[in-house]
């Protein structure tokens, strides 16, 4: 982060079985061969449009969902206003700063707090950590001492593994001063302060094992595991990190005595898809298949020749534009993802790189299927084909009529969204208790909201 920065296949958000990693790599693989025979027979043919297949059941809901809706910094005392911030519902937000704690807390998110950012990284007048322990140790014990009674999950560093802005030191002298934070964390604040880490850079699972085990060594809890996404090629992997993670660290009985609770994926969406709803989706989506406890949008800088940082323009990480606090794409994606969390029900697609969302109730009591398309190998638009089923768990009787309105979330960068534009309503008769619906060109990177009402 920047500092205080049937080739595709079908997936289910309950978790009940998954197709070996392999397979997520074919479609690279393919597309690999398809330039190569282009070039060899020259230009193909034009070629009907990619099909994708979505099929909800209203009748299934989907249990024990986590919301992946959670920010890093992105805010001050006062800005941006609430009304921006409560709609989308955060559940975890990542800090360097304890002035925004009562704010933080009244939006209902946990807060988690970036002791290194208050440290100042190399910019400390006493150096690194590791360079006075010392003076480390007594900024950790004041630290806490001013702090006691507040509700704050203690993340002692930001990325030591990225030399340059975050740690100049070695992965042992990370490992020694977690030990020492953790010691004093400890002493200070009682058996139940969650405190943790790493909060590397990506899922580096011997760098993750290593701290494990220096830890079991030194008889330190680990009370969350941390690590961030946000290479933007590999949004289909991140579901399998965190059941990784879940398998071999927080399930294992090797790691029991460091009492491993939570797994946090606390800076997710990379630069290149901070402002797209497909890939944003996409995140959240396997994020939540996977069941991490807990996430937080990374921010980063603007666009443009006069770039700014996203994580202090109180922007919410660049979901709303500085200053004037409209909305962008990103917020709809956020706001409509955290609008269908506690109904959600069971959905396959396809097409691994088209995920929908879906749940029986929004909170205008109205289901919704919230879609998005990502993928970094091809820029064709593709065709959807949702096949709703036991639309009876809706209320809705057979030969009754409903309505169907369909919104796009576009793929509009940095520009505000004041609202999302209907793309199109119509009123259907239920002859069963299903219902077939087309939504046609349904670009990569973009994102759509499907309301069902009667």
């Amino acid at each position: 982060m920047p500092i205080s920065p049937n080739i595709n296949q079908r997936k289910d958000m309950q978790f009940t079985f998954k197709f070996p990693r392999i397979n997520k790599l074919l479609p690279i693989g393919l597309a690999i061969v398809t330039v190569l025979l282009i070039a060899y027979v020259g230009q193909p043919r034009a070629i009907a449009q990619l099909r994708s297949n979505v099929t909800v059941d209203f009748g299934q809901p989907a249990t024990g969902t986590i919301s992946m809706s959670g920010i890093l910094h992105g805010i001050d005392t006062a800005k941006p206003p609430d009304s921006s911030i409560k709609p989308l519902q955060p559940k975890l937000w990542r800090a360097g700063r304890l002035d925004i704690y009562d704010r933080v807390i009244a939006s209902g998110a946990e807060f988690q707090l970036l002791v290194s950012d208050l440290w100042g990284y190399g910019s400390n007048p006493n150096g690194w950590p590791y360079q006075n322990y010392p003076a480390w140790e007594a900024f950790i014990r004041q630290l806490a001492q001013q702090n006691k009674g507040k509700k704050i999950i203690w993340d002692v560093w930001n990325e030591p593994d990225l030399k340059n802005p975050f740690w100049n030191g070695s992965r042992e002298q990370f490992f020694e001063t977690y030990k020492r934070a953790y010691k004093i964390l400890r002493e200070e604040l009682g058996p139940s302060a969650m405190i943790g880490g790493p909060s590397i850079t990506n899922y580096n699972k011997e760098y993750i094992a290593a701290f494990l085990d220096y830890c079991k060594a030194n008889k330190l809890e680990v009370n969350f595991l941390a690590w961030h996404e946000l290479n933007d090629t590999m949004i289909l992997f991140v579901d399998d990190h965190v059941i990784d993670a879940k398998r071999n660290f927080q399930q294992s009985p090797s790691y029991k005595e460091l009492k491993l609770q939570k797994i946090y994926v606390n800076e997710i969406v990379g630069n290149l898809a901070q402002y797209q709803p497909g890939e944003i989706l996409g995140y959240l989506y396997n994020l939540e298949y996977a069941k991490a406890d807990g996430a937080c949008r990374a921010c980063w800088e603007t666009q443009g020749p006069n770039k700014v940082s996203n994580c202090f323009n109180n922007t919410l990480s660049g979901m709303v534009t500085p200053n004037t606090f409209a909305p962008r794409a990103a917020w709809w994606a956020y706001k409509a993802y955290a609008d269908g969390v506690n109904s959600r029900v069971r959905s396959w697609s396809n097409n691994n790189r088209l995920v929908a969302l879906a749940s029986k109730s929004n909170p205008e009591g109205k289901a919704q299927i919230l879609l998005g398309y990502f993928d970094p190998n091809f820029s064709s638009a593709t065709t959807v084909t949702l096949s709703l089923g036991n639309l009876e768990q809706l209320g809705i009787q057979r030969g009754q009529k409903i309505t169907l309105k369909l919104e796009k979330i576009p793929n509009n960068q940095e520009g505000a969204v004041p609202q999302l534009v209907t793309v199109k309503e119509e009123s259907f008769s239920v002859g069963s208790g299903s219902l077939a619906y087309v939504i046609p060109n349904f670009n990569v990177h973009e994102g759509y909201l499907l309301t069902v009402s009667k």
